[in-house]
């Protein structure tokens, strides 16, 4: 007894010591973009919806595609659409509904580091100069930073904003698209073919403004006027790169923003470029905000408590760790209670030998009063199960002898004297043997009869 317990002490010490020294450590951030309503971590955005939440009245946040809100209410009342991610999952419904919602006067504004499909509908691209390191490597060694311009004016900017060049690494194209056509011997073949329809395609586009047409090794580039009514750019680089357009859109908006980053909590509290943040979403002011979940990292993915603890490192090892305890615990107590089962035979149906045990009983005695009683008694009962009348609880009327009559096809003069008189002998508790046989042979054949 002594034993176990300083074996628990010294277990619950071990416990305390590693409690301890994980609570004393370092937290160990995590760099991964999330845009989470809930990560906390750098590139969460627990900042921005709270801050945003509590300076517009008309906020939320929802997990639900561009398709599910326009078949939820296609005509609801012009609002402004946030969506930041780190790459859109957009498909070509996404897009015609995207389309739909500025036609109607939407605002949407699209934050990421691409747009696929969406590029191709509306003739841009987006490029980035170089590659650079991981922030968190950056700010370890090198810490310079870049600038960054805000304003419709190009010569008179707004305001300018110090942020690292991992915050703008991409930039976009206006009026341009790219698409890639390998070359192969096939192409080589029909090259006479191809170089007329380029001819022709050349002369057709040219008329409609023109592009360049720039052909390298592996693909073109064709360089087409962007689709839109018009077009602002919002903010760009020291080079003049459009880091942000605001485009028109029939009566609606659309906001190309690749400086997503700046959304996240590291940027929210860096300085002064929440003030960044808030400029651009002043262009949406006056509508209800929504910003949409469902692309990218949260692309239908449910937001349950389960989700929440598995995306959690912490949270996630300690529910391996419960688990396996579990296991553990049901493998040894099962090993440790494990008992032979001894086989229980099945009890015989004494059924059939209790029923003749008294028959027996009253054969012998030679009761036939009570032996035509009880026949009485189980004829009743299938009579009333099968044809609904009853000849036990009360006294039967012309009715109930002329439907037992009309089931079983015998005459009803018959069953009323086989009945009348197996009451009689009941009443009297006597009957001889051979009037008991006809009294028993007399309601097996009413019985047959309506069993068949």
């Amino acid at each position: 007894m002594k034993g176990s317990r300083l074996y628990m002490l010294f277990l619950g010490l071990v416990l305390a010591l590693v409690f301890l020294s994980e609570y004393m450590a370092p937290h160990k951030f995590s760099w991964k973009p999330t845009f989470d309503k809930n990560d906390k971590e750098p590139f969460g955005c627990y900042v921005f919806d709270d801050v945003v939440s509590s300076s517009i009245d008309d906020y939320s946040v929802i997990n639900k595609t561009l398709y599910q809100i326009f078949q939820e209410d296609s005509t609801a009342a012009p609002r402004a659409f946030l969506i930041v991610e780190d790459g859109l999952h957009f498909g070509d419904i996404d897009t015609d509904i995207l389309l739909k919602l500025l036609k109607q006067g939407n605002q949407v504004m699209l934050c990421a580091d691409n747009f696929p499909y969406l590029s191709d509908s509306l003739s841009f691209n987006v490029s980035h100069d170089k590659y650079y390191m991981s922030l968190d490597k950056y700010l370890r060694g090198n810490k310079e930073r870049d600038i960054i311009f805000f304003g419709t004016d190009t010569l008179k900017p707004e305001y300018r904003y110090e942020v690292y060049p991992q915050m703008h690494n991409k930039y976009i194209i206006p009026g341009h698209s790219r698409s890639i056509a390998k070359k192969n011997e096939t192409e080589a073949a029909d090259s006479i073919e191809t170089d007329e329809q380029t001819d022709s395609a050349e002369s057709i586009d040219s008329s409609d403004g023109g592009y360049i047409t720039e052909e390298t090794e592996d693909y073109f580039t064709k360089f087409y006027p962007i689709k839109c009514d018009s077009m602002q750019i919002l903010v760009w680089d020291t080079d003049n790169k459009p880091l942000a357009l605001r485009v028109f859109l029939g009566k609606g908006e659309l906001f190309l923003v690749t400086t997503h980053l700046m959304f996240t909590n590291f940027n929210m509290l860096d300085g002064d470029n929440a003030s960044y943040v808030f400029r651009l979403l002043n262009y949406m002011k006056g509508k209800p905000l929504v910003r949409i979940e469902a692309y990218g990292s949260h692309y239908d993915k449910p937001d349950t408590p389960l989700r929440y603890i598995l995306l959690t490192p912490s949270l996630r090892w300690a529910l391996y760790s419960i688990l396996a305890l579990l296991l553990l615990f049901m493998i040894f107590t099962a090993k440790r209670r494990q008992r032979i089962i001894p086989v229980v035979a099945t009890p015989p149906n004494r059924s059939l030998s209790f029923m003749y045990l008294i028959s027996n009983l009253y054969f012998q005695r030679h009761d036939n009063g009570e032996i035509l009683k009880m026949k009485y008694l189980y004829f009743c009962s299938e009579v009333k199960r099968l044809v609904g009348v009853d000849f036990q609880e009360r006294v039967p009327d012309e009715y109930d002898y002329k439907r037992l009559a009309d089931k079983t096809g015998i005459e009803m003069g018959i069953i009323y004297s086989l009945l009348q008189n197996i009451r009689m002998a009941i009443y009297r508790s006597e009957a001889e043997d051979e009037r008991l046989k006809q009294f028993i042979d007399g309601m097996n054949d009413i019985l047959n009869a309506l069993k068949n």
